[in-house]
């Protein structure tokens, strides 16, 4: 139930009486905005209710034309409604704000001396954060309905699903073929479908929205990116209305889906693994909340190499290991950080092994390609490299060094102080990220080419660089991966 103005009425601590607009109090309230200025529009996004005592009627000269155009301006920028306060100013709301809000259909709230406005915005806020703690609880419950949904298989899930949206779910194969529906009879034909399975592929994004026959769509595909499983498509009004909401609720049931098929503990491990290793914490999350599969709170990425990655890898996955990646060339496997490198000797045979430093589920990333990294300073001399021990990670021990920052302030400093430092470090960033190459970098600067070179000769000048020497780049490359700049 969202926040609506006929709620913030009904407190009756803050005293509000409707004037005019009932036809409006369902409207939902996101915020509570303070303005005395004739024209409060370029401060509102919409949704608001906008409070005001009408100091700033009282300095116009023309106060009915005044109010007309202000009440306007709140209905073009999607204002819900106007509270207007009385005293210091007025002893009644102003016959020129009645009539202008009236005709511009604004719900017209008075507000008494007594409550002042901080009082409305703290009822708005505290409203809202019980709002948003019960449709949490409600979505944790619908995701526990999934679940135990999900002991029945696809079609059950499906058909949960669709009932908790009161809508409609269609699921896909991989060549976007229709493979279930729930109701059987609902939703758009299946070339509608397909069309928009193969538009959210070619897009590559985690979710397509669209609007099919006036409801609100959404497709989700299932599996990752390199392993499509297929679509699950979802129409509700319910999408339209609470995005946020339904998103956890249709990513709930798309993870499940994904993983549904695969049976056991080992296979759903290696699920939540493929996930953490694409970046996509929150699929992975839903799905070992829903598989009751611990996830630990810290991995160690293990990259093996060789002819036998494959054989260890299995083994690993056989002591508590986590498979993540499996190539031609390499495996990968998280393990917890208590996995001795004894133990993974002892299980490598003819191949080798890379080792992450410890990290969160959410920097899985980042531990793979420190494995990786390991694995590629491995030889028949040095079975098992640690991240820890290689020259990147005494780089990284340099780069966070405190003469490291000392040397990025210093050098720095100038530019950030300038009054456009916070423009001038952005250019400079993406010429770096870009190598050196204008082209690219003002494309990602969003800027001319010319303008970026301006702003590169600023920098140069106010720190002193030639950056026409490869010492000097190298000095600003360091200085900006070093340095806490904006």
């Amino acid at each position: 139930m969202a926040v609506t103005i006929r709620r913030l009425v009904a407190d009756a601590r803050l005293g509000l009486r409707v004037v005019f607009g009932h036809e409006g109090l369902d409207q939902p309230v996101r915020w509570v905005v303070v303005s005395e200025l004739p024209d409060p529009a370029p401060w509102l996004d919409g949704a608001e209710l906008l409070l005001t005592s009408g100091m700033w009627l009282r300095e116009e000269g023309d106060s009915r034309q005044a109010a007309e155009a202000w009440a306007g301006r709140l209905v073009e920028a999607g204002a819900r409604a106007v509270g207007f306060g009385l005293d210091p100013w007025f002893a009644q709301i102003p016959a020129e704000i009645v009539n202008a809000t009236r005709r511009w259909r604004l719900t017209l709230i008075e507000v008494p001396a007594r409550t002042p406005f901080v009082a409305i915005d703290r009822a708005v806020a505290d409203l809202n954060a019980a709002e948003a703690r019960r449709e949490a609880e409600q979505g944790r419950r619908v995701q526990q309905r999934l679940a135990e949904a999900g002991r029945s298989g696809r079609q059950a899930v499906a058909e949960r699903l669709a009932r908790e949206l009161h809508g409609w779910a269609v699921l896909l194969d991989a060549g976007h073929q229709v493979a279930l529906r729930a109701p059987a009879d609902a939703g758009p034909d299946d070339g509608v479908l397909a069309a928009l399975a193969r538009r959210g592929d070619q897009a590559g994004r985690h979710a397509l929205h669209e609007e099919i026959d006036g409801v609100s769509v959404t497709a989700v595909p299932l599996g990752m990116a390199r392993e499509r499983r297929g679509t699950l498509c979802v129409g509700s009004p319910t999408v339209g209305h609470r995005p946020m909401w339904s998103a956890g609720v249709i990513g709930t049931a798309a993870a499940l889906l994904t993983v549904l098929d695969r049976g056991g503990e080992r296979e759903l491990r290696g699920v939540v693994a493929e996930l953490l290793a694409e970046g996509d914490l929150r699929s992975a999350e839903r799905v070992a909340g829903i598989a009751d599969v611990p996830l630990p709170t810290r991995f160690v990425a293990v990259a093996l190499t060789g002819q036998g990655h494959r054989r260890t890898a299995t083994r690993l996955v056989a002591a508590g290991g986590w498979p993540a990646v499996e190539q031609a060339a390499e495996s990968v496997v998280l393990v917890t950080p208590g996995f001795s490198e004894e133990r993974l000797l002892a299980l490598l045979e003819d191949g080798r092994a890379g080792l992450s430093t410890g990290r969160a589920p959410e920097q899985a990333v980042t531990a793979i390609r420190e494995a990786r990294q390991a694995a590629q300073l491995t030889g028949p001399d040095r079975m098992v490299v640690r991240y820890a021990d290689t020259p990147a990670m005494e780089l990284d021990r340099l780069l966070a060094s405190p003469a490291a920052e000392r040397f990025a302030e210093a050098l720095l400093a100038p530019v950030t102080e300038a009054p456009d430092g916070d423009v001038l470090i952005a250019a400079a960033r993406h010429w770096v990220a870009a190598n050196h190459h204008w082209d690219p970098a003002a494309t990602a600067a969003g800027v001319h080419r010319e303008t970026l070179r301006a702003r590169l000769r600023r920098v140069a000048a106010l720190a002193g660089l030639d950056l026409d020497q490869p010492a000097d780049r190298l000095a600003l490359a360091l200085a900006l991966t070093v340095g806490r700049f904006r």
